[in-house]
């Protein structure tokens, strides 16, 4: 019977979106009764404990970081990240899934290709590699060499827990405010909303996410001195039933990000009807489609233009627009994600190519 093993260690942090991901495959792969199958799920020592079907939990040690020889071997050694801090036994097969090469903006040249020469390493011992979009298996290709191995293109499956009786979050004091989410880093480019909210009078804005960073408060000295303390809010991490009532609240959904490798968030707010403003970077467009409104520039006055006139349009016909956002966005559900990783666990076992 193929056993696999699925390294959940990124669940540590479950507000990263590699960490969000991994739980919720567990989570998924878990409910389903697979044939022919044994699943053992490698986690770290917070991850909870539970219902996980048929699935063995393997707490994370030193033994299985420092000592990958001595880690048992499996048909298949699935890292659910591209940078995984464990290893497989050579006896096994390892399946890489690679999110994003944000490295390439956040980093100097010097750091990019370091990362860069330390990826390729795992790309040179894997079998086979999946990404989650087609912009980052563009980037994979063009900067990487996978040597002619199988590269599986499986969209995120994405879904928003609902809560119904949430309430309204104490640190938002105005009726009327727009919404983002994310770590709170450059790459993000949450900095261009403060200038752009200045263009909304009346509203405010929630950027919500770990805000211990230099760039989270350099935000808000940006409000300040555009005199808008009190109307701009980061509170920091923020709970499920906060998050959904943001979410489904908010007057339109922002998200300037420069790198992306999928970009939860914007599937996020689609699946509760709610317009998406976003950038032409990375894989934004590829993920939002024609259902959500793009800023081609960051200048205040074209980036108020662009949401004005498309909460216009959201506006001329609110079902309409809501059903079809929705529509989209379920198209990114688990239960064709998990199809196609599935069909990959099958195919690498028997060494065959998509």
């Amino acid at each position: 019977m193929p056993g696999i093993l699925v390294d959940l260690y990124k669940t540590r942090n479950v507000n990263s979106g590699i960490g969000r991901f991994a739980l919720n495959f567990a989570e998924t792969l878990a409910k389903k009764t697979i044939p022919g199958y044994t699943f053992d799920f490698l986690c770290p020592n917070n991850f909870p404990d539970g219902d996980w079907g048929s699935a063995r939990l393997l707490r994370a040690n030193f033994q299985k970081r420092y000592l990958p020889w001595l880690n048992d071997s499996y048909d298949i050694w699935h890292s659910l990240d591209q940078f995984p801090s464990y290893f497989p036994s050579r006896h096994s097969k390892w399946i890489l899934t690679i999110h994003d090469l944000n490295f390439l903006v956040e980093k100097d040249l010097q750091k990019s290709n370091r990362y860069l020469r330390k990826l390729q390493g795992y790309i040179d011992r894997a079998t086979a590699i999946s990404v989650i979009s087609d912009f980052t298996r563009n980037q994979v290709l063009e900067n990487l060499n996978v040597q002619h191995k199988p590269v599986y293109l499986i969209y995120n499956g994405i879904s928003v827990p609902s809560y119904p009786a949430a309430q309204k979050p104490g640190f938002l004091t105005g009726e009327k405010f727009f919404f983002s989410i994310g770590i709170i880093s450059a790459k993000k480019n949450f900095h261009v909303l403060v200038p752009l909210l200045k263009k909304f009078p009346g509203y405010h804005l929630v950027i919500a996410g770990e805000n211990s960073s230099p760039y989270a408060k350099s935000i808000l000295m940006q409000a300040d001195e555009l005199q808008l303390t009190g109307r701009v809010h980061l509170p920091g991490k923020i709970s499920d039933e906060e998050k959904f009532w943001l979410y489904s609240n908010c007057r339109a959904f922002f998200f300037p990000s420069l790198a992306e490798g999928f970009g939860m968030p914007v599937i996020e707010a689609m699946l509760l009807g709610k317009p998406v403003f976003t950038s032409t970077f990375a894989s934004l467009p590829e993920i939002g489609g024609k259902h959500a409104f793009y800023w081609l520039n960051f200048d205040p006055d074209h980036m108020a233009e662009v949401v004005t006139s498309g909460l216009a349009t959201v506006d001329s016909d609110k079902e309409t627009f809501s059903a079809a956002t929705t529509a989209h966005a379920q198209k990114f559900n688990w239960e064709s994600c998990m199809a196609g990783y599935l069909a990959m666990y099958r195919e690498t076992a028997r060494g065959e190519n998509p």
